[in-house]
């Protein structure tokens, strides 16, 4: 596995925008690789953002993700009684801190980010719900050719508007 450590800006035509408190996204070269591809595939307009990637546990970055962690699923709890089951899936690592092949990506359509969750995963799903029909179109091209390069995409409907998606690579590869 060949990790890199990309900083804000245009990587060859991916845009990297790192989660605020990260500087940096750290990803698998082939992930990145594949995102090149999916970008020339995009319609004129549409761009991807790399926003999310690896983060070692161990640095403060995954320190500060722990805390943030904690205070969002006692937030979580408090606005959606009825959502724990989804807990899990939306506040654990999703294998961010396992490997650079399980990322977070964004789409910007003619320059404007999609904003497809405005409060973070305190998205009411009726708002999810409003934003996913507005942009169905784009985002099934985006689906779909994440797909076609390997990418599965979680199963959380939360977790999927964030679009973090995990490279499904053979083992030992």
């Amino acid at each position: 596995m060949s990790l890199l450590s990309l900083p804000r800006g245009i990587h060859a035509g991916i845009h990297i925008q790192p989660r605020w408190p990260a500087r940096q996204v750290q990803v698998d070269a082939r992930v990145i690789a594949r995102l090149n591809t999916i970008q020339a595939q995009l319609p004129s307009g549409a761009t991807l953002i790399l926003t999310r990637g690896y983060e070692p546990p161990t640095s403060r970055l995954g320190a500060a993700r722990t805390t943030f962690r904690a205070l969002g699923i006692f937030l979580f709890r408090l606005l959606y009684p009825g959502r724990r089951a989804e807990i899990a899936d939306i506040f654990g690592s999703n294998g961010h801190d396992t490997d650079g092949s399980h990322i977070d990506i964004s789409v910007m359509q003619d320059g404007h980010r999609i904003r497809l969750l405005p409060l973070g995963v305190f998205t009411p799903p009726s708002w999810q719900l409003h934003r996913m029909r507005q942009h169905a179109h784009l985002l099934s091209i985006v689906r779909e050719a994440l797909a076609q390069q390997g990418f599965l995409i979680h199963h959380n409907a939360t977790e999927s508007l964030q679009i973090h998606c995990d490279l499904n690579l053979p083992q030992g590869a």
